[in-house]
This record gives C-alpha cells, structure tokens and sequence, in this order.
C-alpha cells in the first residue's frame, strides 16, 4: 500500500495525481533502462576494441612480416582478454549492486509513507 501511495502522491501530493503517476512511471522506468543501456555499451565498447586489435596483426601479417607481427599479436590478444574479462567480471559486480540499491531504495521508500 505504501508503494502506491507514493506512486500516486509523490512528489506533489493528492492534487495532481495524474501528474505524479507519469513523473514516477517515467523513474521507474528509467533506471533500469540505463542500467542496461550501459551495461551493454560498456561490453559492446571492449568487443569492438578486442576486434581492432586483432585486425591489427590480420592487416600487416603479410608474408615474411607475418613472423614478427604474429607474437606480438598474440599477445596484445591475450593482454586484452584478460583486462577485458576482469573488466566484465567488476561491472556486472557493479551493476549487480546498483540494482540491490534501487531495489531498497524502492522499498524503504514505500515503507516511509
């Protein structure tokens, strides 16, 4: 009951109701949308970088060159795996707690009022 009197009279009170349905619809909304909207393009981002540097050494790798471009290649590739992969780990660590804070955010405030 709480939560939706806060949905309801939140921020403005009992006269502009309908008011305040759409501002705390649009909030509600909102958050987790652009925590996934960024959660994908901080992904999306190391995706793209992991395939430039791998076009790096596909691009230059060409005959006897292809000898001293291929160790290096490997290891840029393996460097960044491994950034990249503790990277994901920490932000689906960060996103995981953002939720839980929303989520309590949520819930303390219907219980306050």
């Amino acid at each position: 009951m709480g939560y939706l009197k806060q949905f309801l009279f939140h921020p403005f009170g009992k006269y502009l109701v309908p008011v305040n349905v759409a501002m705390t619809l649009i909030e509600e909304l909102a958050k987790p949308l652009s925590l996934g909207l960024r959660l994908f393009g901080n992904m999306f981002a190391g995706e793209l970088v992991f395939l430039l540097i791998a076009l790096i050494g596909g691009t230059m790798a060409v005959g006897a060159a292809a000898l001293f471009w291929l160790p290096l290649q490997i290891m840029l590739d393996l460097g960044w795996l491994i950034f990249h992969l503790l990277v994901i780990t920490l932000q689906a660590f960060i996103f995981m707690v953002l939720t839980i804070v929303y989520l309590g955010m949520a819930h303390t405030s219907a219980d306050e009022h």
